[in-house]
């Protein structure tokens, strides 16, 4: 059942014209132009258009994700089965490895949403604009304001009383986009994990879904990522337009139940195993 507590939302980053770019007011304005302009050149404007299409009236997070592959002609594919070993109460955490962004992301949501039919996701702040999303979505913001410290400690208040609550908390650990080194034309690699997932799992005693997506961005993300933040974003939005009408292969683990991770009560050594899951 879809949950419609809406006391604990952050909503700083609503906006009552909600654009998917990655231009911000805090950018230059000759940046902003130059980041609109590209987004323009790649087409981010379908993407836009099947976000509007998507949404339902009125909003259910459930349609809104079915809606969201189906436009897209997306095919997540994954063993169903596995999602009946999930409990269907008690604090959950879903932790998956970040192959693609937004994509990998509506996919988490998809199968949280199959499971307990809510979730409570932390994302980048600038996917935060929506006010019908944002008692979904948990802003992280990466600039270095008291602002965004304040909403940053507000999201993982709320993570911890959606864990209370039994509703499921979705986290890529690795917080960013996998990336390959070298200059972007060598191996690609998770971002190191925090520790945060299993403060947070600790705390709450949480079962724990390790889920793993197949696959990789494009050679041309991986060399724009080292040039600059701005490229790397224009790099990102075009990768989600390349994954429309094409599978997203998705392995869902076994479920990890608190009794099996009591025991370790190192919070890296814990990271370490929940990395071990995922990738395994």
């Amino acid at each position: 059942m879809e949950n419609g507590d809406t006391s604990e939302i952050v909503t700083d980053y609503v906006k009552d014209r909600p654009l998917i770019s990655f231009a911000s007011s805090e950018q230059p304005f000759y940046l902003r132009c130059l980041v609109k302009s590209f987004e323009y050149f790649f087409g981010w404007r379908k993407v836009e258009s099947i976000y509007n299409q998507v949404k339902p009236h009125p909003f259910s997070i459930g349609e809104f994700v079915t809606n969201a592959f189906q436009v897209a002609k997306i095919d997540h594919k994954f063993d169903k089965e596995q999602l009946n070993k999930i409990p269907n109460s008690g604090p959950l955490v879903f932790i998956a490895n970040h192959p693609f962004g937004v994509i990998d992301g509506i996919a988490l949501c998809d199968l949280a949403v199959r499971t307990r039919g809510d979730f409570r996701i932390l994302i980048h702040a600038v996917m935060c604009q929506d006010e019908d999303l944002a008692r979904y979505f948990l802003p992280v913001d990466f600039s270095n304001t008291k602002e965004a410290t304040r909403n940053n400690i507000r999201s993982k208040r709320i993570a911890k009383k959606a864990l209370v609550e039994g509703i499921p908390l979705l986290v890529f650990p690795s917080g960013f986009v996998s990336t390959a080194d070298k200059f972007g034309l060598g191996q690609v690699r998770e971002a190191p994990w925090t520790t945060f997932a299993a403060k947070m799992i600790r705390d709450a005693k949480a079962t724990v879904v390790p889920v793993y997506f197949h696959g990789q961005n494009s050679r041309i993300f991986h060399v724009a990522s080292h040039l600059s933040e701005a490229l790397r974003s224009l790099a990102l939005l075009n990768e989600v337009k390349k994954r429309f009408d094409g599978p997203v292969h998705t392995t869902i683990g076994e479920p990890l139940f608190w009794a099996e991770l009591e025991a370790i009560q190192d919070r890296k050594t814990l990271t370490q195993f929940l990395y071990n899951e995922v990738q395994k």
